[in-house]
């Protein structure tokens, strides 16, 4: 049985996929397949690269912003993440998603048609700087075939993607399900635009792929501030429990599926002979 994971985007609340990723690892469930959206695409992109779950957590707390990001002339975002793909470059195990240890898909938005974008080969850093291109406060990724922002737009949890990849069972992450930023307390135009990007993926898109998934995990981040660094690491320990909350309901159903599974395969076997 192929075991799928969905990870979803949310700014600084994405830290919580690793402490997801590091139980799922603990209780024996490594998946075959990785679909990520904006933050869940850089998580999941480096990890399906072949780094291991502790690499990307040591590589995340020393993160600082200035490694991908710079300031620019505001007429297509505050600022520029162009250094994102040098970032993917650096600290991924290849640069090309066909070569990644387990099968990897980024997804972006393309301003051109209003769809979804689906990145399941060609380059993992250009891939996942699209996918992370949040409108008004990064600039957009233009490339030959169109001009992208991030994937939360349109499919900020995809679920679909990772069952078109060929998962049997999906575990899908939604880091902002739960997230209520104080905007009364942080009103700066980054907190604007992203209570406006939040209220907007969880009325339009954030729930409409759940059913999908066999699971769905959803980190407790209320009250931490989107871009907020200095709360990375209560951020990994929120996945870390929200994962441990659902392991056990996670390994029975993954049991329950496989054995549904071994009695059709046995069905079709006896169908042949």
């Amino acid at each position: 049985m192929k075991i799928g994971l969905a990870l979803g985007g949310g700014a600084i609340y994405g830290y919580a996929h690793i402490g997801v990723i590091k139980v799922l690892e603990a209780n024996g469930i490594i998946p075959d397949f990785i679909a990520g959206t904006s933050i869940g695409s850089l998580i999941g992109g480096t990890y399906a690269s072949g780094l291991s779950i502790a690499d990307v957590e040591k590589i995340s707390k020393e993160f600082k912003w200035q490694e991908i990001v710079s300031v620019t002339i505001p007429t297509e975002g505050f600022m520029s993440i162009d250094r994102l793909k040098n970032f993917v470059d650096k600290y991924s195990k290849c640069r090309e998603i066909e070569d990644t240890k387990i099968k990897f898909a980024a997804v972006a938005t393309n301003l051109l048609d209003g769809k979804e974008r689906v990145f399941d080969k060609g380059s993992m850093g250009a891939a996942i700087r699209a996918s992370c291109s949040l409108p008004a406060i990064f600039t957009p990724a233009v490339y030959d075939d169109g001009v992208f922002v991030d994937g939360g737009i349109t499919n900020n949890v995809p679920i679909n993607v990772v069952k078109n990849m060929g998962a049997d069972f999906i575990i899908g992450v939604d880091v902002i399900a739960k997230a209520k930023p104080n905007v009364l307390k942080n009103h700066d135009i980054f907190n604007i635009v992203w209570q406006s990007f939040l209220i907007m993926i969880q009325e339009n898109s954030g729930f409409r792929s759940y059913k999908d998934a066999d699971f769905m995990i959803m980190p407790d981040v209320k009250n931490f501030a989107p871009f907020d660094l200095s709360q990375k690491e209560k951020i990994i320990k929120k996945g870390e429990e929200a994962a441990e909350n659902e392991i056990g309901g996670i390994l029975a159903k993954i049991k329950e599926k496989r054995s549904l599974l071994g009695k059709v395969k046995d069905m079709l076997t006896k169908d042949r002979t």
